[in-house]
């Protein structure tokens, strides 16, 4: 056996997370205490709460009104300096409902659906009216082919597909009034649920929304039905479908000065100069929306409560770092916040946030997402949440041998709640995805490391089956609990806990380069021999970035300790660049035996690629600016996170080609499945954009 295989194996050994079922950064006393304290039940009933309005934007009534209650409760239960934050700019449109019905009044008379039995029931940016007009069914009534032979001028239309596109189709184009949309997305495998749906909240110039309903499918096919031509029973002639006409009635309400909103509280350190621990939770989203965040703004609040009474009964000393909580309008307002005061982002440590925590896992086969931060934010908050949720998944799942090995209850470490399930821990610890409020904090502009817990499938979001009756008090603690323990943890750390950090950071350095080179390896196994040389060009790439993470990652542990010297840290990184070359060399073995050569550099360099090494970009603007401009740039055909990626390693230090290896790394380490590919072409295009655009500059 060659010897950089056997030190490979040596150093996959060192990286394998051991199943332990404990966490350094939740010793037993910790342990006891939060998951003692800390209730299911009692966010339970806060979501009770939180469902009842509906707050489909950032500036609406319904928004407004829960941000109040929620501010109240947070002084409540015990948070310190409890404020709504209520003058940030929203870029969206403060639309709200007040009343809709949809009532059929020939032949028959009979209310279809209406605002008040489902919030959802009418589109988001559906104008104020009555209408009165025979129902036309045009399919999915996206396509003009969908309107052959149809008038549908002065009708109203019956569709399955998007309302928005519809909107253009049938109202702009065609003069129908207005629009029933039935879920056909989910509706065969959940007949009764009712869609949240929206059209263009800003039609182009000359246009105007009329309304759209969202009934559930078995509603819009019994429609269907009556509108179909049907033979005549005992004869072979036929009769013309039902003449079907609807009445609508909409009122709706829109901010002139939208505003959007953020409560905030605290748990104050004995430290105010450290850096504090921000937890989120989102609380815009359509009524019911018992998971969509609501889970996650109940349990910031439980968090809220528990460590303030813990803390009030001499239970748990008041932390040095402050924990600040804040319930926003997803994404928006975050970045609006610090685009407004800039200054405050170098005053927070990490980020932990919450959206969808409360999921019943039977219901719909959920399961709860631990994110990793991207690999632009290289950050010691891996190790930490990755650690004290594998100690909550592996306690709370079942296992053959620890039966064997004397246990007498089917969970080790228990967190239960009284009035929720006794099901497992169904998470797994998955990349970075995007579309919830830590990827804000991750973004460069913001420059702050976030993970998210977020449950995926979800079969009921954005529907009117979101509600309480698929929720479980039970993961609602079990989740609670990691962010409390983590938050709690950071806000603790003092320099005698430092070399702990450091050695669990470092395992899961190890571990991840190690995962790099199986990567890398099973690449060079299913190249096609054609492509051997570029595939091992990428391996070698995939190694090296995947060590350069570690590195950093590392590195990042210094936050807690500035201004003095690491020499364990120092030490351990040169171990990983150690391995980081053996991987290497191994992978120049694997290629060998392949091919039963040695490998060749290639001799010539794209031309592309020679020019992306002379651009060396930086952000040209500041937080405002940047996230504007930004909004407009195309990201040319890479997956969302990978363009959200090309812009964060921008730094002033890297070039085009070395950001373009990043990025091209971190999706082959993820999968194709996962991330999409990234080309050079991709990535020098976006940047090129960002430099047209005046957000970037080169030096």
């Amino acid at each position: 056996m060659p010897s950089t295989f056997r030190l490979l194996i040596l150093c996959v050994l060192a990286a394998t997370v051991a199943a332990a079922q404990e966490s350094p950064f939740a010793p037993a006393e910790t342990y006891q205490l939060l998951s003692g304290e800390i209730s299911g039940d009692i966010s339970y009933d806060h979501l009770r709460h939180l469902t009842l309005h509906h707050s489909p934007n950032g500036a609406s009534r319904g928004f407004r009104e829960k941000m109040r209650w929620i501010a109240a409760k947070a002084k409540e239960v015990g948070l310190e300096d409890v404020r709504i934050i209520d003058d940030l700019r929203y870029s969206g449109v403060g639309w709200a409902p007040l009343f809709a019905e949809l009532w059929i009044v020939s032949p028959d008379l009979r209310r279809l659906i209406s605002y008040d039995e489902a919030a959802v029931a009418i589109a988001d940016y559906s104008q104020g009216g009555t209408w009165e007009g025979e129902l036309v069914d045009v399919g999915a009534g996206t396509r003009d082919a969908d309107y052959d032979g149809k008038d549908v001028k002065g009708k109203i239309v019956l569709v399955s597909g998007s309302p928005s596109t519809v909107m253009e189709q049938a109202v702009w184009k065609r003069g129908a009034l207005g629009i029933v949309y039935y879920n056909a997305v989910r509706g065969i495998g959940y007949p009764d649920q009712i869609a949240w749906t929206r059209v263009n909240p800003r039609p182009p110039e000359g246009k105007q929304n009329t309304f759209a309903f969202s009934i559930s499918n078995r509603a819009g096919m019994e429609l269907k039905q009556r509108l179909q031509p049907r033979q005549t029973p005992g004869s072979e002639e036929w009769q013309p479908g039902e003449k079907i006409v609807l009445r609508a009635t909409v009122q709706v309400e829109i901010e002139p000065e939208p505003k959007q909103w953020i409560v905030e509280g605290w748990i104050r350190g004995t430290k105010p100069q450290e850096k504090h621990v921000v937890l989120t939770a989102h609380g815009q989203e359509e009524k019911t929306s018992a998971n969509d965040d609501n889970s996650g703004c109940a349990n910031l609040l439980e968090i809220g409560r528990a460590l303030a009474k813990l803390i009030r009964e001499g239970k748990l000393e008041r932390p040095a770092r402050s924990i600040r909580f804040w319930w926003v309008n997803e994404i928006s307002a975050p970045y609006e916040y610090y685009a407004v005061h800039p200054e405050e982002r170098a005053q927070a440590l990490v980020n932990i946030n919450q959206d969808m925590v409360g999921a019943k896992q039977s219901a719909g086969s959920r399961v709860q997402h631990i994110t990793h931060t991207p690999w632009s934010r290289p950050s010691y908050l891996n190790a930490v949440v990755h650690s004290i949720a594998r100690m909550v998944m592996q306690g709370n799942s079942s296992y053959i041998s620890a039966g064997q090995a004397g246990s007498t209850t089917p969970y080790s470490k228990p967190i239960l709640s009284h009035l929720g399930t006794r099901e497992r821990y169904g998470a797994e610890i998955t990349p970075h995805f995007n579309n919830t409020d830590h990827m804000v904090f991750n973004d460069s502009i913001i420059g702050v490391a976030g993970i998210t817990l977020t449950n995926y499938p979800d079969d009921f979001i954005h529907s009117n089956d979101d509600d309480l009756w698929q929720m479980d008090a039970t993961q609602l603690q079990r989740n609670a609990f990691i962010v409390a323990a983590s938050a709690w943890y950071l806000a603790t750390l003092g320099p005698q806990q430092l070399p702990t950090l450091v050695s669990q950071v470092h395992s899961g350095a190890q571990n991840e380069l190690s995962q790099a080179y199986a990567r890398a390896a099973e690449m060079l196994a299913l190249a096609p021999a054609v492509e051997r040389d570029a595939v091992y060009a990428d391996a070698l790439n995939l190694a090296a970035q995947a060590g350069r993470a570690g590195a950093a990652t590392l590195d990042s542990v210094r936050e807690f300790a500035p201004g003095t010297s690491m020499p364990q840290v120092d030490a351990l990184k040169t171990a990983l660049n150690a391995a980081t070359r053996t991987m290497q060399d191994t992978l120049m073995e694997h290629y060998t035996l392949y091919t039963g050569k040695k490998p060749m550099h290639p001799e010539v360099q794209p031309e592309l690629e020679k020019e992306m090494q002379r651009k060396v970009p930086e952000v040209a603007v500041g937080v405002r600016e940047y996230l504007e401009k930004r909004r407009d740039v195309r990201r040319t055909g890479l997956h969302p996170v990978m363009a959200y990626e090309v812009w964060n390693f921008v730094d002033g230090k890297r070039s085009y080609f070395e950001i373009y290896r990043a990025v091209r790394a971190e999706a082959q380490f993820g999968g194709a499945w996962y991330y999409g590919t990234v080309s050079a072409k991709q990535v020098s295009d976006l940047l090129d954009a960002g430099v047209k655009a005046g957000i970037l500059k080169l030096k």
